[in-house]
This record gives C-alpha cells, sequence and structure tokens, in this order.
C-alpha cells in the first residue's frame, strides 16, 4: 500500500490508509481531528465538509466537498483543511465567520456548524462579488436540524457586508483572506509550495493500474464518489480504486478538431461545478449555467463529476439528459491507457451507450476517458433548455427529466433533439417529438403557432413512453409529466412571444 502525501492544515503527512477510504474515516480515525462530524454519509447533511485546496494555474482554488464521499486517495500532493486548522494563528480562536455564527447565534446543538463555518468559508474564498444569494447558494448542501436558518441567514449577511470588496484576483483574495484570518496563514505557504506544479499529481507506480488481461479482473473506477460511497458506506481493507480525480488528462477541457468535425471536449473527471462555469461550456450552449442549482447541493457539484453522472447510468441523471440533448460522443479507451492522450480510442453517441438497465457499452479494461460536445460555428443561434419534475424544488433526483436543443435556420428549427429520463429503463432520446419538430417552420414572435408547435410535440412525447410506477411517481404522472415539460421547454425558450400566456390562459 502506497503512503499518501499531503498537507492536512499546517503540516504535511503522510497517512497509510488505502486510497479508496472515504476522508471522513481517515479524518476523525487517522488524523483525530474531530470537528469533522459524522452524519448521514450519503453527501446531504453537509456536516462532514471539508476544505480541499489544489493548484490551479497560477494559484490554489478552495472548495468545501463532503468528506463521507470524498476517498482519502483524492487528496494525494494537495491541502486538506479542517476547522482545527482554520482556527491556526488566529487572535481569539474565532475566524471572522465563527465569530459572526457566534454574534447572531446561529450555533445551537453545535453539531451542523462546522459544515456550514466550512461551506461559507469556501465561499469567501471564490473570486466572486460576495451576495447574500451566493451564500445561501454556497451552504445549500448544509442541514441545521435545530431549524436556526434564519440565525444563519443572518450571519451570512454580516459576512456579506463585511467582505463585499475582497479582491477578485484569485491569488489576491487569498492573500487578503489570510490577512483577514478567515483562512490560515498555511493557504500561502502552499501558494508557495505548489508553484510550478502540476494541479494534481499522477499516480505514483504501476501498481496503481490494473494489469489487464482476459483473467484479470480490472480496477473498481471511482470518480466523484457522489454514488459509488452512498451504495457502500464501508469500503473493504485495502480497497484502491482507479480514481479518474488524480488523472491531469481526464480534467481538461479542450476543443479538439477530428476529421474536420470541431468538438468540446470535456473530460471525464471533470466535476460538475467545474462543467458549468467552463467558458468553453458556456460559449457552446449558452445559457446553461441557469441549469446548475438543479443538480445537487453546491457541495456535491464540487466533486461529482460529469463521467460518473454518465457510468452510473441512472435513467434520470441530470447531466446525461443534458448531454443526450446536446449530440454529445464519448471517447472510451483502455483503462490502461487512461493518460496516454495518442492511445487507440473509440468514439460511442451517447444515445447507444445504454444497452439496458444500469447496462453499458463498457468492456471490461475500458474506461470513459472523455466527452465531447458538438462545436458549432455560431453557438450564440443554439436554444437549449433543460427541465426536471421533483417532490422538491432542488436537491432532489427527478421523477422525469428532458432536455432540447435545436437552431433556427431559415425560420425553421433545425438540428432538433429531445431527451427523456425517468421514462424507460435508460436514458433516451424522443425520436417521435424529434420528428414533429425538425424542418418545422418556428415564428418566434407568434405565440399561436408557437403555442400549436409545442402542444404537437409534447402529445408526441408523452404518447410514445411506457413509463412504470415507483416511489418517485406514477406511470400516468411520468406521461403527464413528460407532456408538461415538453410545453415548459417552450415557455423558457419563447418567453418573450407570450406563449405562456396561449398555453395556459
Amino acid at each position: 500500500m502506497a503512503l499518501l502525501n499531503l498537507k492536512v492544515n499546517s503540516t504535511w503527512q503522510e497517512l497509510h490508509s488505502a486510497e479508496g477510504t472515504p476522508a471522513l474515516d481517515v479524518i476523525r480515525g487517522e488524523l483525530a481531528l474531530t470537528s469533522t462530524k459524522e452524519g448521514c454519509r450519503e453527501g446531504d447533511c453537509g456536516a462532514c465538509a471539508v476544505l480541499v485546496g489544489e493548484h490551479v494555474g497560477n494559484s490554489v482554488r478552495y472548495r468545501a466537498v463532503p468528506s463521507c464521499l470524498l476517498p482519502v486517495g483524492a487528496l494525494r500532493g494537495k491541502h486538506l483543511l479542517t476547522l482545527e486548522g482554520l482556527v491556526e494563528e488566529t487572535e481569539d480562536g474565532l475566524t471572522p465567520v465563527m465569530r459572526a455564527f457566534l454574534d447572531e447565534n446561529a450555533s445551537q446543538c453545535g453539531f451542523c456548524t462546522p459544515g456550514f463555518i466550512i461551506a461559507l468559508t469556501s465561499w469567501l474564498a471564490e473570486s466572486q462579488v460576495p451576495d447574500l444569494a451566493g451564500a445561501l447558494r454556497a451552504i445549500d448542501g448544509n442541514l441545521c436540524r435545530c431549524t436556526g436558518y434564519g440565525a444563519i441567514r443572518r450571519a451570512a449577511a454580516k459576512l456579506v457586508a463585511r467582505f463585499k470588496d475582497l479582491p477578485l484576483e484569485p491569488t489576491a483574495r487569498l492573500k487578503a483572506l489570510v490577512e483577514a484570518q478567515v483562512l490560515p496563514p498555511s493557504v500561502l505557504k502552499f501558494l508557495a509550495e505548489s508553484i510550478g506544479q502540476e494541479s494534481a499529481p499522477r499516480r505514483q507506480n504501476s501498481e496503481t493500474i490494473s494489469l489487464l488481461g482476459d483473467d484479470v479482473t480490472p480496477q473498481t473506477v471511482v470518480g466523484g464518489g457522489t454514488d459509488y460511497y452512498v451504495r457502500n458506506p464501508e469500503s473493504e481493507e485495502g480497497f484502491s480504486p482507479l480514481l479518474t480525480q488524480i488523472l491531469p488528462e481526464l480534467r481538461q477541457i479542450r476543443y479538439v478538431d477530428d476529421r474536420g468535425d470541431g468538438w468540446l471536449e470535456i473530460g471525464a473527471a471533470v466535476t460538475v461545478r467545474d462543467f458549468f462555469a467552463s467558458p468553453g461550456v458556456r460559449r457552446e450552449v449558452p445559457g446553461i449555467e441557469r441549469f446548475e442549482t438543479m443538480f445537487a447541493s453546491t457541495l456535491i457539484r464540487n466533486l461529482a463529476t460529469i463521467g460518473g453522472n454518465i457510468v452510473n447510468a441512472s435513467p434520470v441523471a441530470d447531466i446525461t439528459s443534458m448531454l443526450l440533448a446536446l449530440g454529445a460522443q464519448l471517447v472510451i479507451v483502455p483503462e490502461k491507457e487512461a493518460e496516454n492522450d495518442s492511445a487507440a480510442r473509440r468514439l460511442c453517441p451517447l444515445e447507444q451507450f445504454f444497452l439496458g438497465y444500469k447496462t453499458l457499452d463498457l468492456a471490461p479494461g475500458e474506461i470513459l476517458k472523455a466527452i465531447r460536445i458538438p462545436a458549432l460555428d455560431d453557438p450564440s443561434s443554439r436554444r437549449f433548455s433543460f427541465e426536471k419534475a421533483s417532490k422538491r424544488k432542488n436537491l432532489d433526483i427527478a421523477a422525469v427529466n428532458t432536455a432540447i436543443s435545436f437552431h433556427i435556420e431559415g425560420g425553421r428549427c433545425k438540428g432538433v433533439r429531445v431527451s427523456l429520463g425517468g421514462v424507460a429503463p435508460i436514458p433516451l432520446l424522443s425520436t417521435e417529438a424529434m420528428r414533429v419538430l425538425e424542418g418545422a417552420f418556428c415564428d418566434v414572435l407568434d405565440r399561436r403557432e408557437l403555442a400549436e408547435l409545442a402542444r404537437k410535440a409534447a402529445l408526441a412525447a408523452a404518447s410514445s413512453v411506457s413509463p412504470i410506477s415507483d416511489v418517485r411517481g406514477s406511470a400516468e404522472y411520468r406521461r403527464r409529466a413528460t407532456h408538461q415539460l415538453i410545453l415548459a421547454h417552450f415557455v423558457r425558450l419563447f418567453e418573450e412571444s407570450g406563449i405562456a400566456e396561449e398555453l395556459f390562459p
């Protein structure tokens, strides 16, 4: 078992735990840092949140993640900050975030408080102008069972007022936060140590790469861990999976040209948060960032990966639904060649990747390396929408989800793709709705014509599916939801036409 070298608060340490051990167990067990609490072990409560710093560009980025879903091997070479590390060298043993909680009585039983402190500290460390909406979004994955949310909101507002003038440049911001004792001096030391290093270290030796062959079982592959550790909360002794997070080649977002076709290639280990924040993704799919908060919580988005959302093969995976509508292709390579940019690969259209419930077109020894989105000559012409129906507005798994993508050329819909999730054992394209829309005349100002087109597409989509009933909804509910969500796409995409009044008088 290889030793794991990482910076824990102010000191570099070598850990003896297996790479696949949940970081929470190592933090509380091997490291005896008990401010990090064990709560739900599913990433839903935020009590176990920690700050993880890593080298990005010429600076260091810190983000809060749930340590119960984080494989400790993903921390190799990074900076782990717990509450004990935040208070190092503070004048009175409290950071300004903690002080705001104390002043506003925002801590009651105190069990959830460490997670809230970590999440708000992470929010302050991000290069953005602090506002209350951003602060509340940062803690959307933290639960307070004592219902102290009013006081927590007041504490967040106090932080917004105090830190509204923080610099936006990443390094300058970190220095300002260290000076204000929001972050400890160990942050600047880690920044100095990281200059010139890669953002994520490679695996140390060939022992961590499976020796593939006919009689050898490949390693378990773990992306963000947000699904794997929910299903497997107690890892086996010595569990050392292939961690896609530590492979820099799987974390890139870049443009590629393949036989004259342009693609935006997104590494399978790119996090959901980085996917929505990517300038390339936002350029190719204008407005996609508005759908980010429909996917889980900030803590989960900081950890979950795009590739993981796909290979989890959930019939209602949100990212999968979006990528299906965008005409994505998958880049699949042999696992042992995952780091080789010139390795033999095969391309698979995303809609052909799902062979049955939880069954994928992925042979033993193969790994999903990247996802490609077709690059348009004029991305601004792309119209894209995503909708989902779930019991809760946010932070919930969909009963049904759907996405649509097309552009208007010569007054007609072109390149139409409509995805449906939750209506079959696999995510799929609604070929019936696509047939209705492809080539259809589309006057963006004629609300009656748009409404009629929307009704036809919605009817085609709903009448073609045969969903099942389960705890998230009956078959009839899913059919009806499919119909209504297709209408919702048109309302979102053609809001200025007044189509909502036409569809729902």
